[in-house]
């Protein structure tokens, strides 16, 4: 049997603009092994014919629809997004209109449910291993608030949208089970846990591959500002302390910086053009130093070197560059817990896959014995039927003896008459009582089955 899989999951404002890249196919076909480009054009949206900007129509709906007139926090959950799916097998017995027909049916409820107005996306994906909707609900209630505590801030809420989510589906006409909660602990439930922590084994080691890649990034760019020569007049250093200040930043930010990149190239060029200007004015100077104080010329680079190490002091290039070394450690102490994480969710999907295949021989057991009592059992009906048979005849002749007494004693014509009136009844009810106990013997054997 399958089940009607529904998870919900709370998008604040940084994650809006995550999910629009995922459902709308905009870089993560470049990252997803599960993603077939091939199939991606069959994708389809129930709500916008076209791709759009996801945090422009959630904030244009939160605008027209919250009316408390309080700004809203920056925390705020923004977007309730639900996942609807069911196993794979069942959607390859559904023909492509019945498939379409079960998320758009399944649109219906979450529209009927929340409000058509506060539903932003509705997009269907076919273009992975399993058909499945992703569907964006805004969290405005009806007195105008933005408050998705009010819509799922208690566990039993969900529970109960599982419930409603079910009967609606199978109302539609959608063979399915209700999907399994997490802490429903029997066979289905260890399938659940054994897919989410696949999931979660992928999130982990594609949210690794990202950050190492922004390492090797921080790396190169670090290793690039290393590689620059300061050019010095007369001791100085032909850079001003602002273009330097940025290349300090820039080296320690990484990725962060990089759109200053372009800028910073501009304002290397000016910087060029002002050194041969400051060249020309300090030779100027120079010959008028020498001029005027020509016993301070001798001792003049040496106090512009120190002034040159003073200044590189105050920017405390060494200290930025063991930030940067402190959050390069973290990182890998981040990807160690994760390796860590790993291991046991792979232990406890070991687990579950050793108690599955328990429950299922277990299974196997009860359904042979199961067969064995209705054996049993159909065996007894029939020597039963045949002995309370036998026993009717037996009854039914006790009886004409009783009478044929009676006749013979010259006994009241009425008793005689009455047990022929009786007769039937006389036996009907003792075979009842002898079937009680038959009954109860059957009830029993079903409720051990």
């Amino acid at each position: 049997m399958s089940y009607a899989i529904l998870h919900m999951q709370k998008l604040k404002q940084p994650a809006i603009k995550g999910i629009q890249i995922h459902n709308q196919r905009e870089k993560e076909s470049q990252t997803n092994g599960d993603i077939n480009e091939a199939l991606s054009h069959l994708n389809y949206d129930l709500v916008n014919s076209e791709s759009i900007d996801y945090n422009d129509k959630v904030n244009k709906m939160i605008e027209e629809g919250v009316t408390t007139g309080k700004a809203i926090r920056k925390d705020a959950v923004k977007v309730a997004s639900f996942l609807v799916t069911s196993d794979s097998e069942y959607f390859q017995n559904l023909s492509e209109r019945e498939e379409r027909r079960f998320f758009e049916s399944a649109y219906e409820f979450f529209a009927d449910e929340y409000g058509e107005k506060n539903i932003a996306y509705a997009m269907v994906h076919k273009d992975e291993k399993t058909p499945h909707m992703h569907v964006g609900f805004v969290p405005i209630t009806e007195d105008g608030r933005l408050s998705a505590k009010d819509f799922f801030g208690k566990k039993q809420q969900l529970a109960k949208l599982q419930d409603k989510f079910h009967d609606h589906m199978v109302r539609e006409g959608f063979d399915l089970e209700r999907g399994v909660s997490t802490d429903r602990k029997h066979v289905e439930s260890a399938k659940y846990k054994a897919l989410t922590f696949q999931q979660m084994e992928k999130d982990a080691k594609e949210k690794y591959e990202r950050t190492i890649g922004q390492i090797h990034e921080i790396t190169d760019k670090t290793k690039a500002i290393e590689n620059i020569e300061s050019k010095k007049v007369l001791g100085l250093v032909g850079m001003k302390e602002q273009d330097y200040q940025s290349l300090v930043d820039y080296a320690t930010n990484g990725v962060i910086y990089q759109v200053k990149s372009e800028n910073l190239q501009k304002k290397l060029e000016k910087a060029k053009k002002e050194v041969e200007q400051l060249k020309s004015d300090m030779q100027i100077g120079q010959g008028k130093i020498r001029h005027y104080y020509k016993h301070i010329e001798e001792n003049f680079d040496s106090l512009v070197e120190k002034k040159v190490v003073e200044k590189m002091k105050q920017t405390d290039v060494v200290k930025e560059y063991g930030n940067l070394v402190e959050k390069y450690n973290g990182l890998v102490d981040k990807y160690n817990d994760q390796l860590k994480e790993k291991k046991q969710l792979k232990q406890q999907v070991d687990t579950l896959k050793i108690e599955n295949r328990s429950y299922q021989n277990e299974n196997r057991e009860l359904k042979s014995e199961n067969g064995k009592l209705k054996e049993k059992l159909t065996q007894i009906s029939k020597e039963f039927s045949v002995f309370k048979e036998r026993v009717g005849k037996v009854l039914h002749a006790q009886i004409d003896r009783v009478k044929t007494f009676l006749r013979i004693n010259n006994a009241e014509p009425g008793m005689i008459k009455y047990l022929d009136d009786r007769q039937g009844k006389l036996v009907q009810d003792s075979l009842q009582k002898l079937e009680k106990p038959q009954r109860e013997k059957q009830r029993d054997m079903g409720m051990e089955r």
